[in-house]
């Protein structure tokens, strides 16, 4: 299982690379029609941003602060708008949370970084002397859409605002990269009312090209937070967890896939490419396929090649009960253990493999390997420790016993100790 008392800080943290899927706090969805309405559109690429210092006091409630942007203006609807030409450089002015704040509390405001494209609803500023654009919202979720900087493929112009976005969704998916495809598709899953006109747009561009479809249905998949429904109730469009799916855009894409050997083996390819940025939403899928020879195959070649987010994938693998997988996935996880420096996104599902499918003679080792960072390399000591205990797994005891020993200072006026102590005391409460 994974690791549930992390402390608050750990957990946000933990979580954070999904905080678009699971918000700890109340936030609308700003619609695709809502957007489709605003005065102007514009694909823009972010080439500056600065926040304001924040003047108002955290007791006042006031999380937002001022912030501003330089876009560069590569497309627009309506295609001639003073001020915001194509190739002209505009200013945006926008609420921002301050820098270091993860936003699991809200307000849900866009996070606009450098280098950036995306497709902005516009509307003029209301204090004009700033010479600034404003969006049409301050907060809401899928306030603004992820975009690239080609042009979309499409020979007719875009007759208003919604064909405008359509298009410029549509030349994402047909063209633009797996990471570019990932956050397009995690804007998509939430609009289901675009489904059939998006579909109609990729057809004639993507044709037969069954491996582009496939990855948009694999990043799309690994896009969804849980609980979730099985692939076969979503290519159904029958959902008995999370409600009808019907006219969505996954039910479409796994219709148009189909149910062939063929078919599964190009979604297991997808899902499995896609671990390096979404591994966390891939494994989660792909324990559906976990006794499947392709997926088999195809994870233990990454394992052995040591790619990003294999690991990670394999865990889940592990816990649906795959065991074939068990002897690349362990001599991986201690190979990232013995590494110090090893990517945190890699070291914490190592830890976790082990604890949870090692042998005893590999745990022996891992704990081994704490003992020695223990005084040599504190940062690799506390990255161990703190990706082992936490959990429910008795092994974690053995390293409570080692920090229970430790009378050095953690953090603050905690030590180690305290630490193992306090953790043993939710174990014991644990069992009563």
């Amino acid at each position: 299982m994974i690791a549930r008392g992390h402390s608050l800080i750990a957990a946000i943290l933990l979580y954070a690379g999904i905080a678009g899927i699971c918000r700890a706090y109340p936030t609308a969805t700003r619609s695709f029609e809502e957007l489709a309405k605003a005065p102007v559109i514009a694909t823009c690429i972010v080439q500056e941003t600065s926040r304001d210092p924040n003047p108002t006091p955290p007791s006042s409630g006031n999380r937002v602060i001022s912030a501003h942007a330089t876009l560069l203006v590569l497309r627009t609807f309506p295609e001639l708008i003073v001020g915001a030409r194509a190739s002209e450089r505009i200013q945006l002015d926008y609420e921002a949370l301050p820098k270091g704040d993860l936003g699991m509390n809200g307000p849900d405001v866009p996070n606009l970084s450098r280098g950036v494209t995306l497709v902005l609803p516009l509307k003029i500023n209301p204090k004009p002397s700033s010479g600034a654009w404003r969006l049409i919202a301050d907060e809401g979720g899928a306030l603004v859409i992820p975009a690239i900087p080609r042009k979309p493929p499409f020979s007719q112009s875009p007759r208003n605002g919604r064909e405008f976005l359509l298009y410029e969704i549509a030349s994402v998916l047909i063209s633009g990269t797996r990471t570019e495809v990932f956050a397009e598709v995690s804007y998509v899953s939430g609009q289901k009312t675009i489904a059939s006109e998006l579909t109609q747009l990729l057809e004639p561009k993507l044709g037969a090209d069954e491996d582009r479809w496939a990855l948009i249905a694999a990043s799309l998949l690994s896009s969804m937070g849980v609980p979730r429904a099985t692939i076969t109730e979503l290519r159904s469009g029958k959902d008995t967890v999370a409600g009808d799916f019907s006219g969505s855009f996954i039910t479409a894409l796994l219709q148009r896939l189909g149910e062939s050997a063929r078919a599964r083996e190009l979604l297991i390819h997808g899902l499995l490419i896609n671990s390096d940025i979404a591994a966390w939403g891939a494994g989660i899928t792909l324990r559906e396929f976990a006794q499947d020879p392709s997926l088999i195959r195809e994870l233990r070649a990454m394992l052995q090649l040591r790619r990003a987010g294999s690991l990670s994938v394999a865990r889940d693998i592990l816990s649906a009960g795959q065991k074939e997988i068990f002897g690349d996935a362990t001599s991986l996880a201690l190979h990232y253990i013995s590494t110090p420096g090893t990517s945190p996104s890699e070291l914490q599902p190592a830890c976790w493999v082990i604890r949870d499918f090692g042998t005893d003679e590999q745990f022996s080792r891992f704990i081994s390997e704490i003992r020695k960072s223990q005084y040599r390399d504190r940062h690799h000591y506390d990255e161990l420790w703190r990706n082992t205990i936490w959990s429910d797994s008795k092994r974690e005891r053995a390293v409570l016993e080692i920090l229970l020993a430790d009378q050095r200072i953690f953090t603050g006026n905690q030590r180690y100790s305290d630490i193992a102590r306090y953790e043993l005391a939710r174990i014991q409460t644990g069992k009563r």
